[in-house]
């Protein structure tokens, strides 16, 4: 009588590394997401602590510390401030970066590639020789530590987002589309405002909301071009870790991720379509 075959199934090698790296993936994922998100949990946890220090766990939950930033003058100043700065960066670094890579798609302009670099070009020097190099310009022209200082630095800064942005939507448009418009008897102004505009206006919106967010986020420059008399919330918060660890800093660091987490969301539905 022949012996049962007791020799148990083995996998290919090749399914064996494909299970291994899935999990390995797996785990990487996992760790990306509790490097990104456990912070935040922990800031959130201290911005409701009871006690009088950075504590994780919090001693007890109070949201004593929001209601002291509330009746803060310091805090809300600063606040306004970032927002005004934010609004006003927005705004001017979406109408350079719009405008040069309107101009650059459209027409044949001399030296085009010389200007596309000049596009980029804050991307790749240093925030630290930016900041000084601006620091020095705006005080031979007399503006250095006025709010129009900060917002034309953030947005000279950040004009190479938008105009990254807007390039794209260009680049999506089909040119026969305005030639059309064109043959129709429509101006160039008119195809812009009423053909090309609404084609590249999704572009538009998130060059805004982004450079929105980078400029409520930045430090450094704000510091130097904004001088003594002007401080922004980040400039507050690096302040402030100089001399204590209040919670109410953990709890403007909350608010402030609230403000840039509903931007985020704001532009992931507006590049999808979903808005609007």
């Amino acid at each position: 009588m022949a012996s049962a075959d007791t020799t148990r199934p083995t996998l290919p090698v090749a399914d064996i590394w494909d299970q291994l790296a899935s999990l390995l993936g797996r785990g990487y994922v996992f760790l990306m997401y509790l490097v990104l998100v456990g912070p935040m949990v922990i800031i959130l946890g201290v911005s409701l602590t009871a006690g009088d220090y950075f504590s994780f766990p919090p001693e007890g939950l109070s949201l004593q510390y929001y209601t002291q930033i509330l009746g803060s003058a310091r805090w809300l100043d600063a606040l306004q401030l970032s927002l005004t700065v934010a609004v006003g960066a927005s705004i001017v670094a979406t109408s350079i970066g719009a405008s040069l890579a309107f101009a650059l798609n459209r027409y044949d302009i001399t030296y085009g590639r010389f200007a596309w670099g000049l596009g980029v070009i804050p991307l790749l020097v240093p925030p630290v020789i930016v900041a000084v190099a601006l620091m020095s310009f705006f005080l031979l022209v007399g503006i250095w530590g006025t709010v129009w200082a900060i917002i034309l630095a953030h947005g000279v800064v950040f004009s190479p987002f938008s105009f990254v942005l807007v390039s794209s939507g260009l680049d999506e448009i089909d040119g026969a589309v305005e030639e059309v418009s064109r043959n129709l008897g429509a101006s160039k102004v008119q195809t812009l405002r009423h053909v090309t505009f609404p084609l590249i206006a999704s572009n538009v919106l998130v060059a805004v909301l982004f450079t929105f967010i980078l400029s409520l986020n930045e430090y450094l420059i704000a510091l130097l071009v904004g001088g003594p008399a002007l401080d922004t919330i980040p400039v507050v918060i690096f302040a402030s870790l100089r001399y204590n660890y209040t919670p109410a800093i953990a709890s403007m660091s909350v608010i402030y991720m609230v403000l840039t987490i509903g931007f985020v969301i704001v532009i992931n539905y507006r590049l999808d379509g979903q808005l609007w």
